[in-house]
Order: structure tokens, then C-alpha cells, then sequence
């Protein structure tokens, strides 16, 4: 394939950094800084694992379907180890081995992330402080792998579902709508061939505006809001080579990284509270209430579309109700799901806003929720220096009174529509749709309590 397995990672990177700090008037009152910096990143070490453990020669696999596939017997292999099948099942099945190669490119580089932050504050006294904060992020070169052992082309492409290209011959994809990725490869004598390449990038922006009060004795509160942007192009961030391909939705081929979109770490807004109350009898109270909102999900369909490896990561293909062209089944699935109250309005709206075309990758936002925590503690001075210290810590406070309140409603990757078969006549995938897609259920943490005594001497 013209590839080498013998490419390791070497860079030399300068990263200066640089922060200006201007007290204006010398009055300690007006502070501004402006600052940037370039930083490099380490190689991910578990990139470096897959490469030398998946160099062809000490693991391959078999991917056999149907009637050909072996019956294992765990309970015999744990009783037995040594009866566990091995190499000798590429000729009991008569298949060939298929090796897996994980490489590193020619070109690939170490990750360099590019900062830059501007910050105003102001003094008001000594009692309140307010300050404005802008920072920018841009990375580059961030690794994340490609198949090069997929065809460049596809062999065909779905008309109705805006050119969806496919990469396995149609004829070879079952009435069920099952395709095979090794139908796909460029040589069939190997398996995937995962490249490590430098092309991963990600542009974040954050707006911050926060303040600090102490209104009166010891009690102060702290406020922060945050809005930020974040989109990559790959949201990869190690482990596995094949969790590369697997967790990164696309349209149609998983080597083409030039569509920029929002991050799987995306989130919107997000708000910060804390503080403590004046100190009455000996008796201290501190809060925080901590809530986001924005974070994002992607919308795909139940089938391997496109032919590859991966049968979750296809993008769903979001059929117009109004158009006439659009199967009876679909359209009357589509209506039902968007006229059900149990259906999150935001799914609803990511649903509305791609009819007629694919999904976009991380289409779907989360609504706002936060979570309050409460602590209460007193000092108790027994002798001398020995103080017994006890408190009480509420978690999610809001819980306790509503079984609502602090929890969260994030949808995750939501499957629209499940592929039933393929029309060989038509070179058409057909479908239904999920009834549940976009229904959720509340989740995250429930109220507790901690009670706590500590004894000081």
C-alpha cells in the first residue's frame, strides 16, 4: 500500500509565552493583563501502545458472519485455558488472516496549542471586585487516526439521502440492510490499517465576566458567567485507535476531516455561585450553586450506511415529512415523534432544523441545569487550644425538596432511524423510525447529606 510501519514522532518545538500586567495609574484600582503563549503537548502514550502491538504479526482477527460463525464454549476455556482456539481457526473456517495495523504517518507531528487571553478588573474599595476576561485557544496537529485500507471512493451513493457515499459494492449489501466492511478494503489480504496522522484541530472561545462582594463581616459571595465556542473537527482524544472512527458521527467518509463542527466538549453557558454568610454564634454557612447548559449530542442512525467498520457513527438522514417523495412510514413516524409530548422540545428543533438533508454532528443542545450544595459547621472550643469541629454538607439541595430539582436532562447520541433493509432495485436503505428518540429521563445525583465531626488539638 506504499505505507511504512518504521515512522516514529520527532518535533522540536519553541513555546514562548507571554503575560503584560499594566496597574493603571498606579492606583490598584484599574488592572489590566494581555498575555498569549504557545504550549506543545505529549504525544498520547496509549497512541504509542497501539502502534507497537498492532504491527501485523502479533495479533490478528476473524470477522466470519452467518452459519460459518464458531460456537465458543467459555466455560471450557476457564476451566481449561489451554483449550481455547488460537491461530489454528484460520484453517478450520478456511479464511485468511486478517491483520490490523496500527502506523504512525510519515508526517505526523506533535500536538501545539496556541492561547491568548485579555482580562480587565476593576477595584471598587476593598470590598467589591468585577473583572472581564476573553480567552481564545486554537489547536493544531492533534492526532487522531484514519482507515487507508478503505476504498477512496465509493461505489455508489444514495440519491435520496443527498448523496450519502457508500463504500461497498451494493450488490454485496444484504436484504436486511447489513453491509460488510471488508467488502470495502483496498487489500483484501489485510485488515484496518489505522493511521496516526496530525490533522485533528480545535478553535475555543470564552467570555468570562465575574465578581467578588464582602457586603458585610466575614460573609462574601463570588459570582462567575461563562459563554463559550468550542468546534473541532474530530473530538478524538486517545485511547484506542479504533475509538477514533468509532465515537466521531460523520456523512459518509471517516478520513475526511475538513468539516469543522461543534465539540463533543461543547457547552454554552455555564454559572457559578459561592459564598459564605456572616458568621453568627460561632456558626458558618458557605454555598456553591454550579449550573451549565449548551452541551451538545449528535442525532445518527441504527445501520452501517457507508460501508465502513463502524455500524454507530452514520449520521441520520433526516427525511422531510412535507415532501412527497418521503416514504408513508417515515413521514408518519416523523410526525408521531415530533407531536409527542414526551419528546424533548430541543430534539424536536434539532429534528426541524435537518429536515431534507444529514444531521450536523453535534446538532442537538442540552438544556441549562445546575446544582446547589449547602454546609453548615461550628467551631466548639472544649480546653485550651482542642476545638471540636462539626458540620453538616447538603449535596443538591434543590433535591431534597423536588425530586426535579439538580438533576439533569442530557440527551446523549440519539438514534432517529433504524435501518430494515435495502432495496437493491432502488439503491435505497429503508427505514423506520425510532419512537424514542429524544425521550429522556432525569439523571445525575440525588440529595445527601454528610455529617461530620472533627476533633482539633
Amino acid at each position: 500500500m506504499g505505507l511504512s510501519t518504521t515512522h516514529g514522532v520527532a518535533s522540536a518545538l519553541v513555546e514562548p509565552r507571554v503575560q503584560l500586567y499594566w496597574d493603571v495609574n498606579d492606583q490598584h484600582r484599574d488592572i489590566i493583563k494581555l498575555g498569549g503563549g504557545v504550549l506543545g503537548s505529549n504525544m498520547n502514550n496509549y497512541s504509542m501502545v497501539n502502534n507497537l502491538q498492532f504491527d501485523g504479526q502479533r495479533i490478528v482477527s476473524i470477522d466470519v458472519s452467518g452459519a460459518g460463525v464458531p460456537q465458543p464454549d467459555f466455560n471450557l476455556y476457564r476451566r481449561d485455558p489451554s483449550t481455547a482456539p488460537g491461530a489454528e481457526l484460520f484453517d478450520q473456517l478456511g479464511i485468511a488472516r486478517v491483520a490490523t495495523y496500527n502506523i504512525n504517518s510519515a508526517h505526523v507531528k506533535m500536538p501545539v496549542v496556541y492561547k491568548a487571553n485579555l482580562n480587565y478588573t476593576h477595584f471598587f474599595g476593598d470590598r467589591l471586585r468585577v473583572g472581564a476576561s476573553l480567552y481564545g485557544s486554537w489547536t493544531r496537529h492533534n492526532y487522531t487516526y484514519v482507515d487507508r485500507n478503505m476504498v477512496d471512493q465509493p461505489y455508489f451513493r444514495l440519491a435520496n439521502e443527498g448523496g450519502r457515499g457508500v463504500y461497498v459494492p451494493a450488490n454485496t449489501i444484504a436484504a436486511n440492510g447489513t453491509t460488510n466492511w471488508m467488502n470495502g478494503r483496498k487489500d483484501q489480504a489485510i485488515g484496518r490499517v489505522l493511521e496516526l496522522v496530525s490533522e485533528g484541530r480545535v478553535n475555543t472561545y470564552s467570555f468570562v465576566v465575574d465578581a467578588s462582594y464582602r457586603y458585610w463581616r466575614d460573609g462574601q459571595i463570588t459570582v462567575s458567567y461563562t459563554w463559550n465556542s468550542a468546534r473541532d473537527n474530530t473530538s478524538y482524544n486517545g485511547n484506542v485507535a479504533n475509538s477514533a472512527t468509532r465515537y466521531h458521527p460523520i456523512v459518509d467518509d471517516p478520513r475526511d476531516l475538513s468539516t469543522m463542527s461543534y465539540s463533543d466538549n461543547q457547552f454554552r453557558h455555564k454559572v457559578v455561585v459561592y459564598g459564605t454568610l456572616p458568621t453568627f454564634w460561632g456558626v458558618k454557612v458557605g454555598f456553591r450553586y454550579s449550573g451549565i447548559g449548551g452541551t451538545r449530542y449528535s442525532m445518527v442512525a441504527n445501520g452501517n450506511m457507508n460501508g465502513d467498520f463502524v455500524a454507530e457513527n452514520d449520521l441520520a438522514f433526516v427525511f422531510d415529512p412535507n415532501d412527497p417523495n418521503t416514504p408513508a412510514d417515515v413521514r408518519d413516524g416523523l410526525n408521531k415523534l415530533l407531536a409527542n409530548p414526551d419528546i424533548e422540545s430541543g430534539f424536536k428543533d434539532y429534528v426541524r432544523r435537518s429536515f431534507g438533508h444529514v444531521a450536523e454532528r453535534n446538532g442537538g443542545v442540552n438544556p441549562f441545569y445546575g446544582v446547589l450544595d449547602v454546609k453548615v459547621s461550628k467551631d466548639i472550643r472544649i480546653y485550651r487550644s482542642q476545638t471540636l469541629n462539626l458540620s453538616v454538607d447538603v449535596f443538591n439541595v434543590g433535591n431534597l425538596f423536588n425530586k426535579r430539582w439538580g438533576l439533569s436532562k442530557d440527551l446523549g447520541k440519539q438514534y432517529l432511524l433504524n435501518v430494515k433493509g435495502f432495496d437493491q432495485a432502488k439503491q435505497e436503505y429503508i427505514y423506520s423510525v425510532n419512537p424514542n428518540a429524544g425521550k429522556t429521563t432525569y439523571s445525575g445525583t440525588p440529595w445527601q447529606i454528610q455529617i461530620g465531626a472533627r476533633y482539633s488539638f
